[in-house]
């Protein structure tokens, strides 16, 4: 076995207890400067993402690479009578979701620290998996995308929040020097639709494209195998 691939700086930076502290503040996430950037504001966001994940069918939702548990807290409130999993690799980000679940009474949701590129789930066991701000720092994709493919149900629904880029010269230089600096891919919509479809996804569509942020959601074929 060979040695591990050492973590890019946005994979560090996602540990760091200082960040982790004000993720989900007005200094990071919930900034207005993040909304100006992404061009939607954290609560539209949230509300697109559950709309077009049709949580109100569902029962077993995973939220991948959850951090602080700013999208599954509120999945689990809507979850009255569902399950909601929480899967990140930082420890750290796992501790502040657990904290502040436990602040809210959140008793129907899990958390469990993992990797995207090997989920320890058994195949199609879920409706719903949401993976937001993640893909983009994932070191294989495709397989990643495989993993979310293998685990949801026939006719399940996924989500996701990655970084954009754009088609001008300009944007494209910007997203390869961010991409050397942080290890964060900027996807084009083309290129995370044949990922999408690669991976045996249906119906791609994209509620929102701006900037540097584009919300994506599709579907596993109710046809599909578990």
């Amino acid at each position: 076995m060979g040695p591990k691939p050492s973590k890019s700086l946005g994979q560090r930076l996602m540990e760091w207890r200082p960040l982790v502290s004000i993720y989900e503040s007005r200094f990071w996430r919930r900034s207005g400067l993040f909304a100006r950037i992404a061009g939607i504001p954290f609560d539209q966001e949230l509300a697109t993402l559950s709309r077009e994940a049709r949580l109100e069918k569902a029962r077993r939702v995973l939220d991948l690479a959850c951090g602080s548990g700013i999208y599954t807290r509120p999945f689990a409130h809507r979850l009255a009578h569902g399950r909601v999993v929480g899967l990140d690799l930082s420890t750290p980000m796992l501790a502040q979701a657990l904290r502040r679940s436990r602040e809210e009474g959140c008793g129907n949701l899990d958390l469990v620290r993992g990797s995207a590129l090997d989920l320890p789930f058994r195949s199609g066991c879920f409706d719903v998996v949401n993976c937001c701000g993640a893909v983009h720092l994932f070191p294989d994709v495709p397989r990643a995308l495989a993993e979310i493919q293998r685990v949801l149900a026939p006719g399940g629904r996924f989500t996701a929040a990655v970084f954009r880029r754009g088609p001008s010269e300009r944007e494209v230089r910007r997203a390869e020097q961010r991409e050397r600096m942080m290890g964060v891919h900027a996807f084009s919509r083309e290129e995370f639709e044949g990922r999408l479809a690669d991976a045996g996804f249906v119906a791609a569509r994209f509620p929102h494209e701006h900037g540097v942020w584009m919300l994506a959601a599709a579907e596993k074929s109710a046809e599909a195998s578990v």
